[in-house]
């Protein structure tokens, strides 16, 4: 990412020890899964994979504009798929995209793309097949050379990013920030104006980005949450790993327990912004109903790079009837879901009963809410999410009697901007939920595990403050080739906390590994009344899970918040990464890569809620299961998967838990026999620092 510039009166903070001496004549330090061992998979880049990412940074620098690598532009022009067919696994999308091209019937360059319009979409799946199935990297190479100037940016960018991300000849491959390869989606209108006349003048410029709405709208005490940079990033590169078109019988590649991965990655976005509205004198966000009118308008105050601004919500502003979406249709989809939850049986497109009562089914209600491409029936139940999405982005302008352009939940980089999307995911949240709570409670013998006792667990102390944040605005602006290129940024506060450890003293009747998982809760409601721990379970997140070995009699696990499996460090900019691979290709320097390298991931900076200046008081639980139960993967137990699994799962493994996700407090508690020797829970205190 860019640079990042702390307070003064933080930058000198150092990790203070949390353990008395007793602890340190203990210790055994644990190596963890996902931060201990972050670089075991960290291995010297060769020439032919630093070519590969040289060639896939210049292909996504400057999209907006014509290729200017002249290399790239010549082994386009030179380059015919059609004459090429055999060097596809399967010709047929490269067949139908080039018919489209030479039709002049694809979306135009400069166009606004957008994953919800049906045709965008399918165009753009057809360009990420051509690449799928290149058979070699060349063939990769120059269809992607070919397209780069020939197809919709938005497009090119989307599909070649995902193709990326699931080529077995490209994994490793760092891709470029979001941010920086389309900065209009993730800074407001006034920065982008203000860069354009510093690029104007020829003048280098830093400049500073506020957040949407003022002190008048309660809402924005959050902002600084909902439009963050990295979980922007995060949002929209979780649907690139994971995307709801995927076609796993004829891809070859499955997204196991994709389907509960999507409840819970968006059930922890929810359950994190609950506890920085907590943070913030505000309430548990609400869900919204189609029938009833959304209180709260948003202005984006964001303009699209060709196209306008993206249109603005009035407050208590109500849905319309679409031109293919209706209000009742989202009434009746809701109401079909929720007689296959309370029946726990989905109807199929076959007529048949498919049974969720098990812990498989969260996986199914998944597949059936987003809709995945493997929904059980997508005709009878619908795309509650999708539509959702679709409906508060077209609100403004239903009938497209203005034509509006799309609005910001109908892109999922911009989509957490508007306080919409976290009361549409509340409603989604609330039916699995509804799911969850009929599934029988955790027996004992699933809670404990024999022998293993947790005796302590300390901390250090827990504190925030806000940061300052430089994003370059390189490809923001127009420009020409004879133009030189001006250093112009924009400036944006951003969520920080100072780095902490904490330590788990376990004593154990024998050697065995275990599974650690950490979570955070908030100990008060709104209205500073104790939360009950089964009411609790609905905002508790998940900071952290990992694998440690402990011996027999007493052992001391010891993990850094950096080491987080929930999260990933900041993305290096384009500028360094892009300098760094030129200096290994010359043979200055050598360049590490990770073949599991990870692009989505919360942002490590997020780990903490706010919490208050006078210190906010939360829960942290630890859970200790066995690991040889929860094993999944034939890997080693300290194999780090490239980071970021629990929101995140895997790329080319299997999610290496066994156990539910957000396990043991993904079902109803009951307070009496909850709490067996290997789960402790403990309060804790986050003080807000202080703001630049």
């Amino acid at each position: 990412m860019g640079k990042s510039l702390a307070p003064a009166n933080n930058s000198s903070n150092s990790t203070s020890t949390i353990m008395s001496l007793t602890w340190l004549a203990l210790l055994v330090v644990a190596v963890a899964l996902g931060g201990a061992q972050a670089g075991i998979g960290d291995v010297p880049a060769d020439q032919a994979f630093l070519t590969k990412q040289r060639e896939v940074l210049r292909l996504l620098n400057k999209v907006h504009e014509p290729n200017r690598y002249k290399e790239q532009v010549e082994l386009g022009n030179a380059y015919e798929p059609v004459n090429s067919l055999p060097r596809y696994k399967n010709p047929a999308p490269v067949k139908q995209l080039v018919r489209l091209y030479r039709a002049g019937s694809l979306l135009p360059r400069g166009a606004i793309f957008t994953l919800f319009d049906d045709t965008h979409r399918e165009q753009m799946i057809l360009l990420f097949e051509s690449l799928l199935y290149a058979n070699d990297w060349e063939t990769f190479l120059r269809t992607a050379a070919w397209a780069r100037d020939r197809v919709n940016e938005g497009q090119f960018v989307y599909a070649l990013c995902v193709a990326v991300l699931h080529r077995e000849d490209t994994r490793g491959v760092v891709l470029p920030p979001p941010y920086e390869i389309y900065p209009h989606l993730f800074v407001n209108s006034e920065v982008i104006h203000a860069a354009y006349k510093a690029k104007m003048r020829q003048e280098p410029a830093v400049v500073h980005m506020n957040f949407t709405g003022t002190i008048r709208n309660p809402e924005q005490r959050v902002a600084y949450l909902g439009e963050d940079l990295g979980m922007n990033s995060h949002h929209a590169q979780w649907h690139m790993d994971f995307p709801f078109w995927w076609k796993e019988e004829e891809y070859g590649i499955p997204k196991e327990r994709k389907g509960e991965l999507f409840y819970y990655m968006h059930h922890q976005l929810i359950a994190r912004f609950d506890l920085e509205r907590l943070s913030n004198d505000l309430p548990f966000v609400e869900p919204l109903y189609w029938n009833e009118r959304i209180k709260d308008g948003f202005y984006p105050q964001t303009t699209y790079r060709v196209g306008g601004e993206f249109p603005a919500r009035p407050d208590n502003f109500a849905f319309h009837d679409l031109q293919n979406i209706k209000v009742q249709q989202m009434i009746d989809y809701t109401r079909r879901v929720r007689e296959a939850i309370s029946q726990q049986a989905v109807i199929t497109e076959t007529g048949d009963l498919y049974n969720i009562s098990s812990p498989e089914g969260i996986n199914v209600l998944g597949e059936l809410v987003e809709p995945s491409t493997r929904s059980k029936h997508r005709e009878y139940y619908g795309a509650l999410h999708n539509y959702g999405h679709i409906m508060l982005g077209q609100i403004t302008d239903p009938k497209r009697k203005f034509n509006m352009p799309p609005g910001v939940m109908e892109h999922f980089e911009t989509a957490t901007r508007d306080p919409a999307f976290f009361r549409l995911h509340k409603y989604i949240d609330n039916l699995f939920y509804e799911h969850k709570d009929l599934l029988p409670r955790y027996t004992v013998e699933e809670l404990d595990l024999p022998g293993t006792t947790i005796e302590e667990v300390q901390v250090d102390p827990l504190e925030t403050f806000f940061e300052y944040f430089d994003v370059d605005l390189l490809n923001a602006l127009d420009d020409t080739e004879e133009l030189p290129d001006v250093s112009i940024h924009a400036r944006v506060r951003r969520l920080n906390h100072k780095p902490f450890v904490f330590s788990v003293k376990v004593n154990s009747d024998a050697e065995r590994l275990v599974t650690v998982r950490v979570f955070l809760g908030p100990k008060y409601d709104w209205f500073g009344q104790e939360i009950p721990i089964n009411d609790k379970r609905h905002y508790i997140v998940e900071i952290d899970k990992f694998v440690a070995k402990v011996n027999a009699g007493k052992t001391v696990i010891t993990r850094k918040s950096s080491e987080s499996s929930v999260t990933i460090p900041d993305r290096e900019t384009t500028k360094v990464l892009t300098q760094k691979v030129e200096d290994a290709i010359a043979g200055k320097a050598q360049l590490t890569v990770n073949k599991d390298v990870r692009h989505c991931g919360y942002p490590d900076r997020l780990l903490l809620p706010k919490g208050r200046r006078d210190g906010m008081p939360f829960t942290l639980f630890v859970v200790l299961t066995d690991y040889e139960k929860d094993k999944v993967n034939d890997l080693p137990y300290d194999y780090d998967y490239g980071g970021s699994v629990s929101y995140c799962g895997t790329l080319g493994h299997r999610y290496p838990d066994a156990k539910p996700m957000g396990f043991p407090f993904d079902r109803r508690i009951d307070q009496d026999s909850f709490f067996t020797k290997n789960i402790y829970q403990r309060d804790v205190t986050i003080t807000f620092k202080g703001s630049v």
